[in-house]
This record gives C-alpha cells, structure tokens and sequence, in this order.
C-alpha cells in the first residue's frame, strides 16, 4: 500500500524500470476501480481507465501520462488515502 500523495511519482518510477509490454495496475483500498498503466515503447503508454468510467488511451506520452494520472486520480480516487499498485509481468517469451 502506498500513500496517496504519491500517487503520481511512485507510479512514474516504476515505469521506468518496467520492460516493454509489462503493466502496473493502482487500485483503491476497495480492489474495485483500478487504472491500468501498459509500456508500449521506451515513452508510449497506454492508460486503461476502469472505476465509475471505462476508458482507455492509447499512445500517450511520458511527459502527458502525469497530467493524466492526475486528472484519473481525482475521478477514480476522489476519498482514497492509500492505494495498491501491483507490477504485472510480461508472461509471453
């Protein structure tokens, strides 16, 4: 569990060191809204947004993936003061 004023930064971290195709998922205390964050290429990510909305976008930027995560936060976590982040592996070779 982490705390949510870092719930841009350690997100953002852990991107960088993740291989190309892995994923983080952040989740509410509650496990059921959640934020899908997939590394698609050295700087493209795509965001799958999955709480009280679904949506999903593709190709976004390093430097546009904080603005975003910001704005998500706000909707998916309005009243949360922690939450999960869980490192999904690549399992295809």
């Amino acid at each position: 569990m982490h705390d949510m004023k870092n719930f841009t930064k350690t997100p953002l971290q852990k991107l960088k060191q993740l291989k190309i195709g892995e994923k983080i998922q952040l989740l509410t205390f509650k496990k059921d809204r959640k934020i899908i964050l997939v590394k698609k290429d050295l700087n493209l990510y795509k965001v799958i947004e999955d709480g009280f909305e679904y949506k999903e976008f593709d190709n976004i930027n390093y430097e546009k993936l904080e603005v975003l995560l910001k704005q998500m936060q706000h909707v998916e976590f309005p009243r949360s003061n922690k939450f999960y982040l869980e490192v999904i592996e690549n399992k295809t070779p």
